[in-house]
């Protein structure tokens, strides 16, 4: 859990994280709830680094090998009619 919160930080997490101390400081400033829900929405994604659908997106290591080669792969197609 460590290594989740202080590694991989790139460009989209450090603007959650700035959007994040926006609205809680427009929450603090002008006592609006909605603020203070963005802020926890957009604290919590950078903090967890997730996106808006929560499935890891994540940009992929540089050191992650690829699954396939598609120069390689063969595709066969069937004519339906």
């Amino acid at each position: 859990m460590k290594e989740r919160l202080l590694t991989n930080w790139d460009a989209m997490r450090w603007m959650r994280l700035v959007f994040a101390i926006v609205f809680l400081f427009a929450g603090i400033t002008r006592h609006e709830p909605i603020a203070y829900a963005a802020a926890a929405f957009f604290g919590l994604q950078a903090l967890l680094n997730i996106g808006c659908c929560g499935t890891a997106c994540a940009p992929q290591r540089k050191n992650a090998a690829p699954t396939t080669d598609r120069a390689t792969t063969e595709i066969s197609y069937e004519e339906v009619k």
